[in-house]
C-alpha cells in the first residue's frame, strides 16, 4: 500500500511499511504547515478589510473563537501572524519555504524584543536562515543576535554581586509530594542547567519519558548525589539523610506508614526501597515514645560487597540504562528484613530510577547463572 494524504483516518495503517508510514507523516506534517499559513493568509484578508481598531480586533477575534471553532490564544496567534505578514520579506519566505508555527512565533518575539532602529537589520537575519534551522537552533540564533545588540545589558552592580538574588520555596502538599518553584541569579542558573542536563539526557532509545520527567528525575539524582558529599554539614555524606521511624513489625509487612522527622507519614512500601542501601540503627521506645534502648548503627551493605557488586554489574544493572556506579544503588532481591543476605548473589546495582521499577513497577529481578535477570511479567 503506497502513502498519500487522500488515505481516511480508518485506514488499515498496520499494512504500510516503516517506509510509507514515515512519507505520509512528513506529507501530513508539510500540509498542516500550509494549512497554517492559507489560515493566516485568510485572517489577514478579513483583518485589512476593517479599521483595525481595539474593537475590530476584538470582533475578529471573537469570529475566529466561534466560527472556526480554536481558542483564543490560537486566534490571537492569527492575528499577530497576519500582522507579521506585513513585512514582505517574512511573508515570502514563509510560504515559500512553508515555515511552521514555531518558525514564525520565533521571528515575530525577536523582532519585537529587538530595538526598533535594528528591526530590519534583525528580519533580514532570520529571513536567511530561518530555512535552515530547525525549532530549536533557529531560537539559539534569534537569542544570540539579541545578545549581539545588547551584549553588555544591565550592568549588575556591587550589591547584587555580593548578595545575588535567591529565592526558593518548598511547600508540601495533600498527598506528600513537594511543589517547587522559585528563581536565582544568572551564574547559579546555568550551573543548575549544566548539572539538570548532564543528568537529564534520554538513557536508551526505549526511554519514554518526557523532558520535565528526565530533568525532575535529573534533580532527584543530584539532590541524592549532594548527601553523599562529605562537604554537607551534620550529616556528612551518610544517607539515608532523613530519620524514618517506623513498628519494624509493620516495616517486615509493609503495611501502615513511617513518621519523616515529623514532616509527615510515608508509605511502607517507600521506606523498604530506602532501606535497601542506608543504615540501621536499632531504637527501643517506650510507651510514650521515650528512648529505652539505642542499638549500633550498621551498614547494610559493606564496602567490600559494593566493589564485588561494581565489577559484576559495571553500573545499573537494569536493561538499557548503563548509569554509572556513583549513580546507583544496593538492591535486595530478598529483603534484608525478610531474611535475606546481604550477598552478591541477593545483590543488584540499580539507579535511582529503576529502583523504584523494581519496588513498586511490577519488575522483578533473579540471579541467573550468576548476572541479574530483569523480567516484567510480559516476556521481559
Amino acid at each position: 500500500m503506497s502513502a498519500n494524504l487522500d488515505m481516511p483516518v480508518d485506514t488499515e495503517w498496520w499494512r504500510l511499511s516503516d517506509g510509507a508510514l514515515g512519507e505520509v507523516g512528513v506529507l501530513i506534517e508539510e500540509r498542516r504547515k500550509t494549512d497554517y499559513l492559507r489560515e493566516i493568509a485568510v485572517v489577514r484578508e478579513r483583518w485589512n478589510r476593517s479599521s483595525r481598531t481595539k474593537d475590530d480586533r476584538n470582533a475578529l477575534l471573537a469570529y475566529l473563537t466561534v466560527t472556526w471553532k480554536i481558542t483564543r490564544g490560537e486566534a490571537r496567534d492569527l492575528v499577530r501572524f497576519a500582522e507579521l505578514f506585513e513585512r514582505n520579506a517574512v511573508r515570502d519566505v514563509a510560504v515559500e519555504e512553508t515555515l511552521s508555527k514555531q518558525h514564525l512565533n520565533i521571528i515575530d518575539t525577536t523582532l519585537s524584543a529587538a530595538p526598533e532602529a535594528d528591526r530590519d537589520d534583525v528580519e533580514a537575519a532570520l529571513v536567511e536562515n530561518a530555512p535552515q534551522f530547525d525549532t530549536v537552533k533557529f531560537h539559539d540564533l534569534a537569542k544570540h543576535l539579541l545578545y549581539l545588540l545588547d551584549q553588555d545589558g544591565k550592568a549588575p552592580d556591587d550589591r547584587e554581586l555580593a548578595q545575588p538574588t535567591r529565592e526558593l520555596y518548598i511547600t508540601r502538599r495533600a498527598n506528600g509530594s513537594f511543589h517547587i518553584h522559585g528563581h536565582v541569579d544568572p551564574e547559579t542558573g546555568a550551573m543548575l542547567e549544566a548539572a539538570i542536563a548532564s543528568k537529564s539526557k534520554p538513557t536508551s532509545a526505549n526511554d519514554t519519558r518526557t523532558t520535565p520527567q528526565r530533568q525532575g528525575d535529573a534533580l532527584a539524582e543530584i539532590i541524592e548525589i549532594a548527601l553523599g558529599s562529605d562537604q554537607l554539614p551534620d550529616e556528612g555524606g551518610e544517607k539515608p539523610h532523613l530519620n524514618l521511624t517506623m513498628s519494624f513489625k509493620d516495616f517486615q509487612e509493609q503495611k501502615g506508614t513511617a513518621d519523616v522527622e515529623n514532616l509527615g507519614p510515608l508509605n511502607a512500601a517507600s521506606v523498604r526501597r530506602i532501606a535497601c542501601d542506608s543504615k540501621v540503627l536499632r531504637v527501643i521506645l517506650g510507651a510514650k515514645s521515650e528512648v529505652l534502648d539505642i542499638g549500633r548503627t550498621s551498614r547494610t551493605i559493606p564496602n567490600a560487597i559494593r566493589r564485588a557488586l561494581i565489577i559484576r554489574d559495571k553500573g545499573c544493572a537494569f536493561p538499557d540504562c548503563g548509569r554509572k556506579p556513583r549513580q546507583c544503588q544496593a538492591h535486595h532481591l530478598v529483603h534484608w528484613a525478610d531474611g535475606g543476605p546481604t550477598s552478591l548473589d541477593n545483590l543488584v546495582l540499580l539507579c535511582s530510577r529503576d529502583h523504584r521499577l523494581i519496588h513498586h513497577g511490577g519488575w522483578t529481578v533473579k540471579i541467573n547463572g550468576g548476572l541479574p535477570e530483569f523480567s516484567n511479567g510480559h516476556g521481559r
